[in-house]
């Protein structure tokens, strides 16, 4: 079906998914870039942060009431600052904790608030992290702890019950409850001849003395079980592994004191970087050259870019950009573009009037052809200025850019495409100036002029300047919005 279609149509097309998907993202992903909401700072100190970074959602009740917009250490503990809104009130006596939901680990901040709303906590004080509460990872700790306990217990009756003493007891202890019913028996039948009349009283005390003694038999055959030969053998296996272990230990105790040794006396090379200092200084300076090499990659941001232009003779042109920001003053552009390039047809006609008989003319017909071009560039700033250069479009160029209002408000001018040879519409370069505005971090809008040696190929005229007029809008995303993005695709993958 797209086969009947010109270019054209295929690349606006393009476009216009490429802008809705992006919009959609953004709108869906994003929507507290428009939420008109005031918050209030505060900040907490934990113990540990493991888990929490920038944009962690923090709760009350299960509702989401702000995030978090900071992650420093300060002095051995972790400061975090926290984004609350300002319609919440955070009462004195508020306690922050860190919970986490499922088995995955997905961790956010709970903030819990006493049940008397008293002084609130003013902006830019401390909420304490609570001291009780459990989270996923005290249970696991608990359980441990358990763990550990039980297998004390089952330790100390292996040690009992599986020596020749404890053997020896359980059957003392069999051969006193044989002993004790036969007393017993002899005891009901001296009160038999004794009381007669209150036999069915007897009978009813010896029944349930009967069942006391089916109890402690049961009970001395369970005991008897336990010291059984076979579960015997096992105590004894594990006895033996357990001096085996011991034997291990010791063993491996005596090697440890010989390197304690060895390290105390600057042998080998432990020894050498705890007591020379050469040793370590050459690497800590090691571990300051890797810092360097790696320091661009570990700090490398991602940016992406889609802005549509719109000129007064109708025409249109999309791009599609992405940036790659490897130190703050550097980045580097590639992305596509679908431009429309000029094309000239020369036409050589014959004069037939009777003033000028046979002479010729020539004449010039400008032709426009749509087709995706690349662009690629490097980006290098200072202070309020930069300049790229690379391909445009392309072909070769170069480009300033300088930055104003705190990079909300730019103004650009380019040069590109400076081969005119066989191209009567423009005997110069390329010449593009446009200036652009930056709203609610996202969205931008542009105006500027395209194209300004443009020539008519048959006046040999420059034309109008209005005629180059444009005006364009985009969208903007960094990478803590991609990162946010990929987040919730997470989320949903689950």
């Amino acid at each position: 079906m797209l086969k009947s279609f010109g270019t054209e149509f295929k690349v606006g097309l393009f476009a216009i998914v490429a802008v809705v998907a992006l919009g959609y993202m953004f709108f869906v992903l994003s929507p507290e870039a428009f939420e008109r909401k005031k918050y209030k700072h505060y900040y907490t100190v934990l113990e540990n942060a493991a888990g929490i970074v920038t944009k962690t959602q923090v709760k009350t009740s299960g509702v989401t009431i702000g995030r978090v917009t900071e992650v420093a250490l300060n002095d051995g503990h972790t400061r975090i600052g926290l984004n609350i809104e300002q319609s919440i009130a955070i009462p004195v006596g508020s306690k922050l904790e860190i919970r986490s939901v499922g088995l995955l680990g997905d961790k956010h901040l709970e903030i819990v608030r006493p049940h008397d709303n008293g002084d609130e906590i003013p902006q830019e004080g401390l909420i304490p992290q609570a001291t009780e509460g459990t989270d996923l990872e005290g249970l696991i700790g608990m359980v441990g702890s358990i763990a550990k306990d039980i297998k004390k217990v089952t330790t100390t009756l292996s040690s009992v019950l599986g020596s020749s003493e404890g053997e020896a007891s359980m059957r003392d202890i069999i051969n006193n409850i044989h002993e004790l019913t036969s007393d017993l028996k002899a005891t009901s039948a001296t009160l038999r001849s004794v009381i007669g009349d209150r036999r069915g009283d007897l009978n009813d005390v010896v029944s349930n003395v009967r069942d006391g003694v089916r109890d402690l038999r049961t009970a001395a055959a369970n005991i008897k079980d336990v010291a059984s030969k076979e579960n015997k053998e096992k105590i004894d296996r594990i006895l033996a592994q357990f001096d085996n272990s011991m034997g291990d230990v010791r063993g491996l105790t005596k090697n440890i004191n010989l390197i304690s040794e060895k390290i105390e006396k600057g042998e080998g090379t432990v020894g050498k970087l705890i007591n020379d200092d050469t040793a370590i200084n050459e690497l800590e300076g090691a571990i300051k050259d890797i810092r360097k090499v790696l320091a661009p990659a570990t700090k490398l941001e991602v940016a992406v870019d889609v802005h549509g232009e719109y000129r007064r003779d109708r025409s249109s042109q999309y791009y599609i950009n992405l940036l790659f920001k490897t130190r703050p003053d550097r980045y580097y552009l590639l992305g596509l573009t679908d431009t429309t390039y000029d094309t000239d047809e020369e036409t050589v006609t014959t004069d037939a009037s009777k003033n000028t008989p046979n002479s010729t003319r020539t004449v010039y017909r400008e032709k426009k052809q749509k087709a995706l071009r690349f662009n690629a560039q490097v980006a290098k700033r200072w202070y309020w200025f930069a300049v790229r250069a690379g391909l445009f479009e392309t072909t070769g160029g170069i480009a300033g850019d300088m930055y104003f209002w705190g990079d909300r408000f730019k103004l650009t001018t380019e040069a590109f495409d400076f081969d005119t040879r066989n191209k009567a519409v423009r005997r110069n370069g390329h010449f593009k100036a446009y200036g652009s505005v930056l709203f609610y971090n996202h969205i931008y809008a542009m105006i500027g002029l395209d194209d300004m040696s443009r020539t008519n190929p048959n006046t040999n005229k420059a034309r109008n300047l209005r005629e180059g007029v444009f005006f364009g809008g985009g969208l903007a995303f960094n990478d803590d919005d991609l990162k946010a993005l990929f987040g919730t695709a997470a989320l949903f993958a689950r």
